[in-house]
């Protein structure tokens, strides 16, 4: 019974000097950062022109929503040239229409012609058998004869106006389509005019102002999301050495501590591979935890503290 004791004392005893031994390898130590966001989204315009309208809501409160219009240039020649687009489908449209109509009256035309042809037809073999029984002269049958030529050109007259018109609806149809392209292009140009968010989030350098004149891909504002924040910091490269000791290695959990004492939890996300020349400093990223980044400002000095568990 004695023995059993002693050998779960040894145990428990060799447990905690293992336990004591892998705390004392870790070395925590402290980094000097800075808070930046890690995914900063610049807001050009898209076209020339003047600012006509400013949201005053985000001039106020540096916020924007998504799809929420920021700024809008001056569009009365694009509203314009939209008027005149729509005005031109809607022409091209009874284009399309007329020839459809006189496809009706070509097929009309020929459903006429071809009944006339066939009348004209008998007629010329009846006076055909009499001629040849001697009852008309020749003079008739000729009469007979030309009439038959005539109703055989008129159907191919009205055949070939048929598909004349046919013709002329393709083509209307294809004008169509073109009209229908410049409406959709005019759209664009005009939906160019407007800046807009493209998520929720915070604005950044957003000072336009009503009457201003700005140049297409010029820079109209920045927009991030206050939850996607991280922190830029530099460790020199003989920490490194022993990176795993000190807790510097991707997906590692760190204490990241502002002046005022409150602490967020971040993790490493990159540990660089190249070092500067001249300070010998590795670059290093932390992302910081969504539920307490947006309290975070850009550009914020803060502290960092690494710790040995992994982030969870």
């Amino acid at each position: 019974m004695e023995n059993l004791k002693n050998y779960w004392l040894a145990f428990i005893f060799s447990v905690l000097s293992t336990a004591a031994l892998s705390e004392n390898n870790f070395e925590a130590v402290s980094l000097a950062g800075t808070v930046f966001a890690s995914n900063e989204t610049g807001l050009s315009y898209q076209t020339g022109g003047c600012v006509a309208k400013v949201s005053s809501q985000s001039l106020e409160t540096g916020k924007a929503y998504r799809d929420q219009v920021l700024i809008e240039l001056d569009d009365r020649n694009a509203v314009l040239a939209l008027k005149t687009a729509k005005a031109r489908l809607l022409d091209l449209k009874a284009s399309v229409q007329d020839s459809e109509f006189s496809i009706e009256v070509a097929e009309a035309d020929i459903g006429r012609v071809q009944e006339e042809f066939q009348f004209v037809e008998r007629e010329f073999e009846r006076t055909k058998v009499l001629f040849q029984r001697g009852l008309v002269n020749e003079t008739t049958l000729e009469s007979a004869e030309r009439r038959k030529l005539e109703a055989t050109f008129s159907v191919q007259r009205a055949q070939e106006a048929h598909r004349r018109s046919l013709s002329l609806k393709a083509r209307a149809l294809i004008a169509l389509d073109i009209g229908e392209l410049e409406l959709e292009a005019r759209q664009i140009d005009l939906d160019e005019l407007i800046v807009r968010a493209p998520y929720d989030g915070i604005l950044l350098d957003f000072e336009p102002n009503i009457g201003d004149c700005v140049s297409q891909g010029s820079l109209a504002a920045k927009i991030y999301k206050p939850q996607e924040k991280s922190v830029e910091t530099f460790i020199f490269v003989e920490q490194l050495v022993n990176a795993q000791k000190i807790g510097v290695i991707v997906g590692n959990a760190v204490n990241v501590i502002r002046t005022n004492g409150q602490i967020c939890k971040g993790v490493f996300s990159l540990v660089g591979t190249e070092a500067d020349l001249e300070s010998q400093n590795v670059k290093a990223t932390i992302d910081l935890d969504p539920s307490c980044s947006p309290s975070m400002f850009l550009n914020e000095a803060v502290k960092i503290e690494t710790l040995s568990e992994k982030f969870e």
